[in-house]
């Protein structure tokens, strides 16, 4: 089959350049022994639920996702192992330096072994083009299951490509009730290819530098319910204290730097897609520059108080109800909220997942992080994601942060010791 890409489709493919790779990792940190052919087995049962990972984009003057007519599962599937002494975080920062090939479907895992404990990492990275939240799901929202099973070992995929040619110009204005549309989904398709050129020739060299902390869950409640906030406040407010941390451990002067946060609103016409709500580009200005850990609290739960009252917003606790492992794709869907908007320095996604233990096959999910690659005038990326009752808070920086592990557990400390 095949598909156009979109006018936010082609923008996001022209961030990705061979210099400056624009890619996001979901990690899920495992136990229970998990092997690569067990991983190659689940991936082969559950990618027909996700048939963009089997997709590349080809065509002109009429850009499409046509179905990869050489698409190989276990060529996007590897396994490596820790070198001694080397950080998780160490290691993903190079490989996300790593540009993901053209010529095939924009997404790689890699299963990691020689973590701590006898632990191991499932790493997938991908392009977010891949993912839109409507028809399109992340590979990993259906990969896992909420409880243990063997995987079957099966035998070679037996799927075949269906169409592998781009669409014809005048079946896909028919398709469109919208002639508007059609004009500017055709032309952004087109236009977006043309800045992919540009941008190969500009686009410098950037080096990512990883930073994360896991916190508990139950710490941010009962901050949350000290000062009559929300949990989504609370988490904000940690992670500006670690954007304050690295401002200052690189010299510069604090500044309240504007963070594109997504956030998921409701829009009933789309209530029967995949994430059941849409994920509009917010511009917050963080506030860094506030003296108190109190104080920068309380002027981000008044900033977020506005939204929340406009009714628009979507509760957590609905996103966490989604069917299957939502996270992967809410990930997904808020790196591409990026598009459009106002000159920001920082951004700040925030996704809750379940309260129960899910499963790889055999193997328990320990801990799940995602972190995405900065683009233009990005400085931190940042990627908060819960998962049984802890809070892993991810960063990726274009330069080193060895302070936010320390910046964000003492802004922690200091909400407690106010309540």
């Amino acid at each position: 089959m095949s598909d156009p890409v979109t006018v936010a489709e082609a923008a996001l493919l022209a961030r990705d350049q061979e210099q400056s790779p624009w890619q996001q990792a979901l990690v899920l940190v495992v136990s229970g022994g998990l092997t690569r052919e067990e991983l190659v087995a689940r991936i082969s049962e559950r990618i027909g639920y996700a048939p963009r990972f089997r997709r590349v984009v080809t065509g002109w003057p009429v850009p499409a996702w046509v179905d990869d007519a050489n698409f190989n599962l276990n060529g996007h599937v590897s396994q490596s192992t820790l070198p001694a002494e080397h950080r998780l975080e160490d290691w993903l920062a190079e490989q996300l330096a790593r540009p993901l090939p053209r010529s095939h479907p924009l997404w790689e895992v890699t299963l990691v072994d020689g973590l701590a404990l006898g632990t191991q990492a499932v790493v997938a990275r991908v392009h977010p083009a891949l993912v839109d939240g409507y028809d399109h799901i992340h590979l990993f929202q259906e990969l896992l299951d909420d409880r243990p099973e063997e995987v079957a070992q099966t035998d070679a995929d037996d799927w075949q490509p269906t169409e592998t040619t781009a669409p014809d110009l005048t079946a896909l204005i028919a398709g469109i009730s919208d002639p508007l549309a059609a004009a500017e989904r055709l032309s952004a398709g087109v236009f977006g290819m043309l800045e992919n050129g540009v941008r190969t020739l500009t686009a410098q060299p950037r080096r990512h530098y990883l930073g994360g902390v896991e916190i508990e869950l139950e710490a941010v409640d009962e901050v949350r319910r000290g000062f009559g906030c929300t949990t989504h406040d609370v988490l904000v407010a940690l992670a500006t204290a670690g954007v304050r941390g690295w401002l200052a451990e690189q010299g510069r002067p604090l500044t309240d730097e504007v963070a594109l946060v997504p956030l998921a609103v409701t829009e009933p016409q789309v209530l029967a897609s995949a994430i059941g709500c849409r994920i509009a580009p917010s511009f917050d200005r963080l506030p860094v520059t506030a003296i108190t850990a109190t104080d920068r609290l309380e002027a981000i739960a008044t900033i977020t108080g506005a939204r929340r009252d406009s009714g628009l917003s979507v509760p957590a606790r609905d996103l966490i109800g989604l069917a299957g492992f939502a996270p992967a794709t809410l990930h997904a869907v808020a790196a591409g909220a990026l598009g459009a908007g106002r000159p920001h320095t920082v951004v700040l996604t925030n996704v809750p997942g379940p309260r129960e233990p899910r499963y790889l096959g055999r193997a328990r999910v320990r801990q799940v992080f995602a972190v995405t690659a900065t683009s233009d005038a990005e400085q931190l990326s940042i990627a908060i994601t819960s998962y049984r009752g802890r809070v892993s808070l991810a960063v990726a920086a274009v330069a080193p942060v060895t302070s936010w592990s320390a910046s964000i557990s003492a802004e922690l400390d200091a909400l407690r010791n106010e309540l």
